[in-house]
């Protein structure tokens, strides 16, 4: 069973790509619309997608006649970054903000900036980092490294 990759994205675009992009996130399709693989392969997936599966759990708002989705979804193990670049070079007039987590491995990130090894909840670092911050801003993070720190240490005890 693999680690599940939280990823929260806004995509801008042309109306008919959104209207695309939108039902194929409401199928759990989007992987295979932006980037498609015809018949799965492992090696290939995560090749050209960043991850081994299409997305997952997909929660899709969108206004497609002002060419915007906010979605939500998770993917195994990491976020889709290959798919979304590859997209993008494709489609120049679409853009995709994407903000990811990854608790269970403990990483995270905002578009192709990554961050690892996530500072303990009382770190200034989340402060000083604009891809912490954002990060924290979405998910909540640092609420919930808080807790699960406190439980740990009552734990411990």
């Amino acid at each position: 069973m693999p680690n599940w990759c939280d990823n929260s994205v806004t995509i801008e675009g042309p109306v008919d790509k959104i209207y695309d992009l939108a039902h194929a996130m409401e199928r759990g399709q989007l992987l295979e619309f932006m980037v498609p693989l015809g018949e799965w392969d492992y090696s290939e997936a995560v090749e050209k997608w960043g991850t081994k599966w299409d997305i997952s759990e997909p929660h899709c708002d969108h206004n497609v006649e002002d060419g915007t989705i906010d979605g939500y979804f998770q993917t195994a193990w990491g976020p889709p970054d290959e798919a979304f670049k590859t997209y993008l070079l494709a489609n120049p007039d679409v853009q995709i903000h994407h903000v990811f987590l990854e608790e269970g491995n403990d990483f995270c990130g905002v578009n192709e900036e990554h961050r690892s090894d996530l500072p303990r909840s009382d770190s200034a670092e989340w402060d000083n980092d604009e891809v912490l911050r954002e990060v924290n801003d979405v998910f909540d993070l640092r609420q919930n490294l808080a807790d699960w720190e406190e439980e740990n240490s009552e734990d411990d005890a």
